[in-house]
């Protein structure tokens, strides 16, 4: 339970467009569930699979949240990504991500099979409208010692993705309380994985 939150925590810094310190997102969700607890969702990795790269890229990613200007891309997320198999030389194979999520839904409601390739859809076409500054946040310097910049497009489309799928949670599949109410609405401006 814990580590999908922190998944949800820790894209959620990789990708919000807001990266000033008076940032809400950074703050984390307003309520102790996690969204796995008000609505499960086809997902593109194992938790287990992601905590490895969150332990090593979070300190990071956290100080780069920090910088105001061109939002940096996040070293979670590709590193994510690269154990997929799904990112090489700043691009996200498309059609692997989509039998990768798919397969995640199958034992899932059928419902999420149309949500998955809408979102998917969506994400894509929204990282297509923000190229230019995709573009120029893999072409930063480091900015401190020690810093390693990775290409945003990986942030920006699991974030989308996770972002999409618990907004468009099935009503019969999500549960209906004043925690999961207050996490749907964080959800709506703060993405997650």
């Amino acid at each position: 339970m814990f580590a999908k939150w922190l998944i949800a925590a820790s894209i959620a810094l990789c990708s919000s467009p807001m990266v000033f310190a008076d940032n809400p997102c950074l703050k984390g969700p307003p309520v102790a569930k996690n969204a796995a607890e008000c609505c499960v969702t086809p997902s593109l990795v194992e938790p287990s699979a992601f905590m490895a790269c969150h332990s090593k890229w979070i300190s990071q990613t956290k100080r780069q949240m920090a910088m105001e200007g061109i939002p940096r891309g996040c070293c979670v997320a590709e590193c994510v990504m690269n154990q997929t198999g799904l990112y090489s030389d700043g691009k996200i194979d498309r059609a692997a991500l989509t039998e990768l999520y798919l397969g995640s839904a199958k034992p899932l409601a059928p419902e999420w099979k149309q949500i998955t390739l809408d979102a998917i859809d969506g994400c894509f076409g929204m990282a297509d409208s923000i190229k230019e500054e995709i573009d120029a946040g893999a072409k930063l310097t480091p900015a401190f010692d020690g810093e390693q910049i990775c290409h945003p497009i990986s942030g920006t489309i699991l974030a989308c993705m996770g972002m999409t799928l618990f907004a468009e949670c099935p009503a019969k599949l999500f549960t209906v309380n004043d925690a999961c109410n207050q996490l749907k609405s964080y959800h709506s401006q703060c993405p997650f994985l």
